[in-house]
């Protein structure tokens, strides 16, 4: 757990209890009771109005709310439906950080903002996401992130299949399908690919240096030369 999730640990166990002490946070984080209390003193200088001291406990003064989650309701409204979309369009570990997300969210605010968000007018009521990729963006977004070659069985429109070795750059999501753009080592150019359509997918374990020529930015100019993407 990152210090930032502490923190943010630490405030709603305050927040839940009228009074702790710093042995129960540490047992409850995991942590020693000395990373307990500078926790609290990095709260406390932030501007948390965090009450009470080592030995005896501490409280959160009432009515205390995240500065950060003091936003307008059509904010709210906007990240609560981002949030609703990525349950619903990318994979399962995504989808299940946006849950929890929301959750975080919604514990904090005033139940004014909650019973509103609740009503909004804006939902997505069922998967958008073909489930059958979902083990394939996982996939492919830890090779972007780690700049790690891949290879796929590929069939293109005419269900004619072939062999690909490429750097994966992005993925994107079309409202039904998702595609990768990517440097084909096999075309020798850039190319796109329909996830959908992907097959055997293997992360090769050889990773590559980002080239100028063959970076995302170069195919975004090849793009807005040429006016058209290549598949």
């Amino acid at each position: 757990m990152g210090k930032t999730q502490r923190h943010f640990q630490i405030v709603q166990t305050l927040r839940s209890r009228k009074r702790v002490t710093a042995q129960q946070l540490a047992e409850t984080l995991e942590v020693s009771v000395r990373t307990v209390y500078r926790d609290i003193q990095q709260l406390l200088l932030s501007g948390v109005p965090i009450n009470g001291e080592p030995g005896t406990g501490y409280w959160l003064e009432a009515g205390f709310d995240f500065p950060p989650l003091m936003f307008t309701e059509e904010e709210l409204e906007a990240l609560v439906i981002g949030m609703r979309l990525t349950q619903q369009c990318t994979d399962k570990h995504l989808s299940e950080a946006a849950t929890t997300l929301l959750a975080k969210v919604e514990h904090v605010l005033p139940k004014r903002l909650v019973e509103t968000l609740n009503s909004s007018a804006l939902d997505v009521p069922y998967p958008l996401l073909n489930k059958d990729v979902d083990n394939i963006i996982t996939l492919l977004r830890r090779a972007i992130a780690r700049k790690q070659r891949v290879e796929f069985a590929y069939a293109d429109e005419k269900g004619q299949s072939s062999e690909r070795r490429v750097r994966p750059l992005e993925l994107s999501f079309w409202g039904k399908v998702w595609t990768l753009t990517s440097w084909c080592e096999l075309r020798d150019d850039f190319r796109n690919f329909r996830l959908d359509r992907i097959d055997n997918l293997e992360l090769t374990g050889q990773y590559f240096l980002e080239e100028p020529d063959k970076s995302l930015e170069a195919y975004y100019r090849v793009l807005q030369a040429e006016g058209h993407c290549k598949e």
